[in-house]
């Protein structure tokens, strides 16, 4: 699949640019679709560059596209791209979860998820500006240290490449520990003082009913 996929890039020039955009967007609107195959085969057409800028453009497409799917026809049409428990487990996380940065955060650790948690942001109250612009800012990061390490892998050989991904790989692992570091980060910037505070009020009214 990925070869054929560079030889439609490599034989089909003005329409590649297109092609690889549309591609890229499928890769998030579809979970089971691998985005990493559509990097590397842009790496290879276009250059770490100018792949990244249009993979870009394809990533904000298919999440924005994930978004609007959730947020008009909700969770019967949404399972039909992910999974149920998947789209319930990072809904419950986003319903909480509801201020900029927060997203941001919750972008910039969970790239890996980054279908899933377009498809629960359609489902919360979040607003369209604040979730393109978040996962805008969230996904840059990993996006550009992905493609361009992969760059560095076609012109200087694996070794730059394996150096790089494995200090990415380190930081990965220290900041999510089992989403214990991004709890952490999103504490100390007092993001989840909703979810406390929605504590605090249920448990006042439930005291008040008794």
């Amino acid at each position: 699949m990925e070869e054929a996929f560079r030889q439609f890039l490599s034989g089909y020039p003005l329409l590649a640019p297109f092609g690889f955009i549309i591609v890229r967007a499928l890769a998030i609107i579809v979970a089971p679709i691998p985005g990493a195959f559509v990097d590397i085969a842009g790496i290879a057409a276009f250059g770490w560059v100018k792949s990244f800028f249009l993979a870009e453009a394809g990533v904000m497409a298919g999440a924005v596209i994930s978004f609007l799917i959730a947020r008009r026809f909700r969770e019967p049409i949404a399972t039909r791209f992910v999974s149920l428990q998947k789209l319930r487990e990072w809904e419950g996380n986003l319903s909480g979860v509801r201020r900029f940065w927060g997203l941001v955060l919750l972008r910039l650790f969970t790239s890996s998820l980054f279908d899933y948690i377009s498809y629960a942001a359609g489902l919360t109250a979040m607003k369209m500006r604040t979730f393109f612009f978040a996962s805008l800012i969230g996904n840059i990061p990993g996006l550009l240290a992905f493609y361009y390490f992969g760059g560095l892998f076609y012109q200087k050989g694996w070794y730059y490449a394996f150096v790089g991904v494995a200090v990415l790989l380190v930081l990965f692992g220290f900041f999510t520990d089992k989403g214990k570091g991004i709890t952490r980060l999103l504490t100390d910037l007092n993001i989840l003082s909703i979810k406390e505070d929605t504590k605090n009020e249920r448990g006042i009214g439930d005291q008040r009913g008794s």
